[in-house]
């Protein structure tokens, strides 16, 4: 990743009406260019100017002369900056850049969270679903064709163990094992328990956490397979999680219309 940073004057008095300018017009060209990954406006007000600096981060090189042209370095002004500017800078700078950020991760761990122990603005949670059902409850078949509680947990606990094979580098597994352990046989089910599924699905969580833990940014953007990253597969697990969740409640209703305790 490229840095690319431009510094220029006004005087004091200019210093809103060109920020304005920056904000509105003068970064367009920046945001609209391929490869173009931020956009940031920096000021530092003086007794006498006022300093802005953009700061530009680009996917390389190319995308960076895809905006300044073959001779990069130089700096590029426009009609605007004309009778505000106080100089007219002949270059500007560029820097490789490492992001070490963690703001995604730390964002998909807070969902994931949520998403299981709760706290978000609905206050529903797998464990605030699944907390108190009897192993009776949990196999329990509403009506034909519906899957009972332990069938979509399993369903989660699966695909959550997918995301920590693709975490781990292991692209094969969920083509390996998708048809066969995607929905397992209820009796199959049964004979795991409800409390060693409950511990299968706290594992996964347990296994996510320490492993998103050990991520950063960039990592989120690399591929598992061409076309997919591995943001898309994060935010798609967590997003699974929640429907399951909706479904898991559907079930639990249908369960009290029938007479059953839940």
């Amino acid at each position: 990743m490229i840095t690319r940073i431009w510094h220029g004057r006004t005087r004091p008095e200019d210093g809103d009406r060109y920020l304005e300018q920056l904000v509105v017009a003068g970064t367009e060209e920046y945001r609209q260019t391929p490869g173009n990954l931020s956009a940031k406006i920096w000021r530092k007000q003086e007794n006498d100017a006022c300093h802005f600096w953009t700061v530009t981060e680009w996917d390389d090189l190319p995308s960076v002369k895809a905006f300044a042209g073959d001779d990069f370095r130089r700096a590029k002004y426009y009609a605007e900056d004309r009778g505000i500017l106080l100089d007219f800078e002949e270059h500007v700078q560029h820097y490789e850049c490492f992001d070490v950020s963690r703001t995604k991760i730390h964002h998909y761990l807070y969902q994931l969270e949520q998403t299981y122990h709760g706290g978000n603005w609905l206050d529903e949670s797998l464990l605030g679903k699944l907390d108190g059902l009897t192993s009776e409850q949990a196999f329990a078949t509403p009506v034909p064709g519906v899957h009972s509680v332990a069938e979509i947990v399993w369903h989660c606990i699966y695909w959550r163990t997918v995301l920590i094979h693709w975490l781990r580098g292991d692209n094969v597994y969920r083509d390996e094992t998708r048809a066969r352990l995607n929905f397992l046989p209820l009796d199959v089910l049964q004979a795991k328990g409800w409390e060693g599924l409950r511990l299968e699905l706290e594992n996964t969580q347990v296994t996510l956490r320490a492993l998103l833990l050990q991520k950063d940014d960039r990592y989120l953007a690399g591929e598992y397979q061409p076309g997919c990253t591995y943001e898309d597969a994060v935010a798609g697990t967590i997003q699974h999680d929640i429907y399951h969740l909706g479904q898991i409640g559907l079930v639990l209703k249908i369960l009290l219309v029938m007479g059953k305790t839940v």
